[in-house]
């Protein structure tokens, strides 16, 4: 047979289930292919026995068509079919800023928590598994043993595809110094007796000020 049209390639985004329909019909259709003889009918065969496995459920192969006429002459021509996956995950819920009393130590439970649990951020791939890592480095300092991080959390797929959702996390301070010991009464007449008082605050030293 000659081939008068050769079988074009499948390029598809990946479905996350093999994109079967889609490669059934390429295949049923020798890829687009066309071939004519001048003695009989052309049937169309291929070799195709599954993708080679790449990222996620993306894969590969070459498939080889085959034209045949009534008389088992043949003619072949090849095309690729590839899935590739070039979509990020979706985040179906953005990261969470949250906000901790300081605990005078850099809150560093309540931090790995929320770091760990990505912000309360959520994602989905179609392709494959997502996999979540953060920028966090350090807080920028404010009073005391507060401050703040703006963190970006990134979502990747089996594909290196990737989708940011950003959150900040932040130590406040509204708690007042606590007195552990309270100034008394004195009187005297002739020498000043001196001012005795004591406080702690969990998040800086405290100064007091008669």
């Amino acid at each position: 047979p000659a081939i008068t049209s050769e079988p074009q390639a499948l390029l598809v985004e990946c479905d996350g289930a093999g994109n079967t329909l889609e490669i059934e019909a390429w295949l049923a259709n020798a890829g687009g292919g066309m071939a004519s003889d001048l003695c009989s009918d052309v049937a169309w065969s291929n070799d195709y026995a599954g993708l080679e496995a790449a990222c996620g459920a993306t894969g590969a192969t070459t498939v080889t068509f085959t034209a045949t006429d009534a008389c088992g002459n043949t003619t072949s021509a090849e095309a690729a079919v590839t899935i590739q996956d070039t979509t990020g995950p979706s985040i179906s819920t953005a990261a969470s800023d949250l906000t901790v009393e300081c605990d005078g130590t850099g809150n560093g439970a309540e931090l790995e928590a929320w770091l760990l649990n990505h912000g309360g951020a959520l994602a989905t791939d179609t392709c494959s598994e997502v996999t979540w890592s953060n920028n966090y480095a350090l807080l920028e300092p404010a009073c005391g043993n507060t401050g703040s991080a703006a963190v970006d959390f990134t979502a990747t797929d089996a594909c290196g595809n990737t989708s940011v959702t950003t959150a900040t996390f932040t130590i406040v301070d509204t708690e007042l110094p606590q007195f552990t010991a309270l100034p008394i009464d004195q009187n005297s007449q002739c020498e000043e007796l001196p001012f005795e008082a004591f406080a702690v605050d969990n998040c800086s030293d405290v100064e007091i000020i008669e």
